[in-house]
């Protein structure tokens, strides 16, 4: 029997990857594969620090709005230490988690400590943690739900997760357009698939059975310039300029059905313990 990873509901009868489970929306692939990234030179700078410098500030707003007091960062997939270095230079005591060795040491240079072991076996101290972040990180977990779980007993009461995940709603639409051809002859690949892919409903169902409360979802803003040049022949000039026109759609579609339509290609979360 398949079983969701996230719910555990019976997925037995679908056949096609990625399954999608028709309880909580995961959308997934049975054979995961956990493989440390490999990029092209000088492509790493711009995924890890350049395209989310905005997305970093924009983080550490909201977090300075409603935790006026900062305190004790976790940043769960810290990668190369961007974000943990832009937290602590704003007052917060930062630290994270990266199982990737190879990135974990490049944050730990920087002087953070940094666990390289997955949240739910790292065996940090509970209720310490006045924030957690988690950009991109759940939808390449082993278990989110334990994850999820393990978030909030790290968090002091009253503490915020704040995360950032790519919108399955927008990107299997996408890929299955890829799947046809659709953008082979302009080069691109714009669809974005891990081996977990959540929608709206499936990050608040997630949240809420971790004990969460005063969840809120929301498009996010897009990473800046073409990271990982999926524009193709198109160039990063397209790439940019969809994505920004592709935001202001997808937030007046927000606007327009009352904060219910998520049509933007990456969700931010937030929930309070």
């Amino acid at each position: 029997m398949t079983r969701c990873p996230l719910c555990g509901g019976d997925v037995s009868a679908l056949k096609t990857e990625p399954l999608e489970c028709g309880a909580c929306g995961l959308a997934f692939n049975v054979k995961r594969c956990f493989c440390a990234p490999v990029y092209e030179p000088g492509l790493e700078t711009g995924i890890y620090r350049i395209a989310k410098e905005r997305l970093f500030s924009l983080a550490l707003d909201f977090l300075e709005r409603v935790l006026p007091g900062k305190g004790h960062l976790l940043d769960i997939g810290c990668a190369v230490g961007e974000f943990l270095k832009a937290a602590a230079a704003r007052g917060w005591k930062a630290e994270g988690v990266e199982i990737d060795p190879v990135l974990a040491i490049k944050s730990s240079e920087l002087g953070f400590e940094v666990s390289t072991r997955s949240v739910e076996e790292a065996g940090l101290k509970g209720d310490c943690y006045s924030a957690v972040t988690v950009f991109e990180t759940f939808s390449q977990m082993n278990d989110p739900a334990a994850a999820a779980a393990e978030i909030y007993r790290l968090l002091a009461p009253g503490g915020i997760i704040y995360l950032r995940e790519f919108n399955a709603a927008f990107h299997l639409p996408l890929y299955r357009l890829e799947c046809r051809g659709l953008f082979k002859v302009l080069g691109a690949s714009p669809s974005v698939l891990h081996d977990l892919n959540f929608r709206p409903k499936t990050l608040r169902f997630m949240l809420e059975r971790a004990g969460f409360r005063d969840i809120n979802l929301r498009n996010s803003p897009p990473t800046s310039g073409d990271p990982y040049r999926t524009g193709g022949r198109l160039g990063g000039i397209f790439t940019r300029s969809f994505k920004i026109l592709y935001y202001m759609l997808a937030q007046a579609l927000w606007v327009i059905t009352f904060g219910r339509g998520y049509a933007g290609s990456t969700l931010i979360g937030t929930a309070r313990k």
